[in-house]
């Protein structure tokens, strides 16, 4: 099935299906080990890049059947993919205790405002008008801006239970953030 694939004889979408649906269990268990639950979606498109690659790659004269090469390439692509991703959450989790002192102040601070400060109960008028503007973020500021300031969760926790990175948490944020300053000073 394969050699008609590179030479062309059949039409790549047909050959595309089929092999596709003849390896996606080898797809699918490669991006569902258990360290990758977090990053499952780019570990499936990583699997299915390998595949493909696999696909492009392999030569038959080498005498290694195409399952067990392209079980390999899969799965090394699939292993890249997290030892890069390990490294983005190692360099995540050194910037973030340097960043959670200072961030911790900044949630207090804010807390306060909503809680006490009579020049914000007068330039909005309720407290509903404050929920307005939390629920015009995006949905994944508007979790994470709950999460951190009304629930007090820090940084870590919250990542880990929305299944993003600690600097992703950061970043949605502080964009939140200067969203809700930004209309507030309106």
């Amino acid at each position: 099935m394969i050699l008609p694939y590179k030479n062309g004889y059949l039409s790549t979408v047909c050959c595309d299906i089929a092999l596709l649906n003849k390896y996606k269990n080898l797809l699918n268990s490669a991006s569902r080990q258990h360290h990758l639950i977090s990053i499952q979606e780019e570990a499936y498109e990583e699997a299915v890049i390998s595949f493909y690659q696999a696909i492009k790659d392999f030569n038959e004269s080498l005498g290694v059947p195409f399952a067990g090469y392209a079980k390999v390439k899969v799965y090394q692509g699939v292993h890249t993919l997290f030892r890069r991703y390990l490294r983005i959450w190692q360099n995540e989790v050194s910037l973030s205790a340097q960043m959670n002192t200072d961030d911790e102040d900044e949630i207090k601070e804010f807390g306060d405002l909503l809680a006490v400060d009579e020049d914000l109960a007068d330039s909005i008028s309720s407290r509903l008008d404050i929920i307005k503007l939390i629920h015009q973020l995006p949905p994944k500021q508007c979790k994470v801006f709950i999460l951190v300031v009304f629930k007090g969760l820090k940084y870590k926790q919250v990542a880990k239970l929305l299944h993003i990175s600690v600097q992703a948490v950061s970043k949605n944020y502080r964009k939140a953030l200067a969203f809700i300053n930004k209309s507030l000073e309106k």
